[in-house]
């Protein structure tokens, strides 16, 4: 499988950045998860677990 580091390193920085409690863009970051959702199926579920979670805020 061909992965998009672009998208990738994107959720990397995101999921780091939440972890230290740094500000972010959470419409982004739920965006960028659907996106790695919808491209590669081995990841959806926690993909989506990710943009649920930057939908609520929790």
């Amino acid at each position: 499988m061909k992965y998009r580091w672009e998208e990738i390193n994107q959720m990397r920085d995101i999921l780091e950045a939440e972890i230290r409690g740094h500000h972010f863009d959470r419409e982004h970051a739920r965006r960028v998860a659907l996106t790695l959702a919808e491209k590669f199926p081995d990841c959806a579920q926690s993909m989506g677990r990710i943009a649920d979670r930057m939908t609520t805020g929790g």
